[in-house]
């Protein structure tokens, strides 16, 4: 159990409870302090019609927009852990996109909220923050998995009027941190004459493994020949003469616990076994993947990464890229 000390005090400070209702009305009159990087739109948002999944009307807790993102922002208060506190918010949030123009007039004419143009504005994906004194592991986990479009937040009230706050993820400091190191890395890309692997950095941000493996990967290629490389949306493209590959990377933990993978359609890979995935099927059908080549190989280890590249290297030599 987390415990606060009070060196003024000399003792430990006791958890108290308040109501939601304290807790909304405590974050509001304090909001430039909580969340300076949110714009305030409105306590207790009333949403007439049927909002919920069972029928009724609804409220959310707070609605403010995130200038950044650009979308409409849903913050969904507990006084203790409650199950359902993930739904609850989804079905405002369904709702909001389905009467966009409605929550935008009032935003702007009814409560007075400057906001950017309605076209402006993101219409889909409305991002949601929940706060509770916990979470369910199933909640951390879809949180996780949501692309930065869910922020859970534990809270403990202590005397004293003291409010303790913990990111369980989207901690904004750490946002700020990420988007630094991202910048400073791009710099010293071009510094090193090397600009194109800067947004290849930002995209394999905090998988140092599949970082490294990548530059052994392309400076291996690059060796060889011309490369070009792309960072897109869902993967890294990578050209080779006139053979494309398809990479992502993960961190060790999931799947095949590898730390890349490389589509390819070189068809001398099969020869590297178990860590070699044909996407097209018995029936002819083609297994869908992060990129368009027949194989995927799946990297652990650099020694596993220098018999591909082996692969590489005497098909470029043979005239056949």
């Amino acid at each position: 159990m987390l415990k606060l000390y009070s060196t003024d005090n000399k003792k430990f400070l006791k958890q108290v409870n308040k109501s939601e209702a304290e807790l909304n009305r405590f974050l509001s009159e304090n909001w430039k302090e909580f969340f300076p990087h949110f714009t305030f739109i409105k306590n207790e948002f009333s949403l007439d019609g049927n909002v919920r999944s069972k029928g009724g009307s609804g409220r959310i807790d707070i609605l403010a927009y995130n200038p950044k993102s650009k979308k409409f922002v849903i913050f969904e208060l507990k006084k203790d852990a409650d199950k359902n506190i993930r739904h609850q918010a989804s079905d405002y949030r369904d709702f909001i996109e389905n009467n966009f123009a409605e929550i935008y007039l009032l935003a702007t004419q009814t409560f007075d909220v400057v906001l950017p143009k309605f076209n402006e504005i993101s219409k889909d994906d409305i991002e949601l923050i929940l706060i509770a004194k916990s979470f369910s592991a199933t909640d951390v986990d879809k949180a996780k998995k949501s692309k930065g479009e869910i922020t859970l937040i534990k809270y403990l009230w202590f005397e004293n009027q003291l409010l303790l706050i913990d990111y369980l993820n989207n901690d904004p400091d750490d946002l700020i941190e990420k988007e630094n190191a991202v910048k400073l890395q791009k710099i010293k890309n071009i510094i090193d004459n090397r600009p194109e692997l800067a947004d290849v950095e930002a995209f394999l941000y905090g998988k140092e493994e599949a970082k490294r493996l990548f530059k052994i990967f392309y400076e291996h290629l690059k060796n060889l020949g011309e490369i070009s490389v792309e960072a897109q949306a869902s993967k890294i493209k990578v050209v080779f003469g006139n053979q494309t590959f398809s990479v992502i990377g993960y961190a060790g933990k999931t799947g095949k616990k590898c730390f890349l993978v490389i589509n390819t359609n070189l068809d001398e890979v099969i020869s590297l076994g178990e860590i070699v995935d044909d996407r097209v099927r018995p029936d002819g059908k083609k297994k869908g993947s992060i990129g368009s080549e027949r194989y995927e190989v799946f990297l652990t280890t650099e020694e596993e990464l220098m018999k591909f590249l082996l692969i590489i290297e005497n098909n470029f030599h043979n005239g056949n890229n």
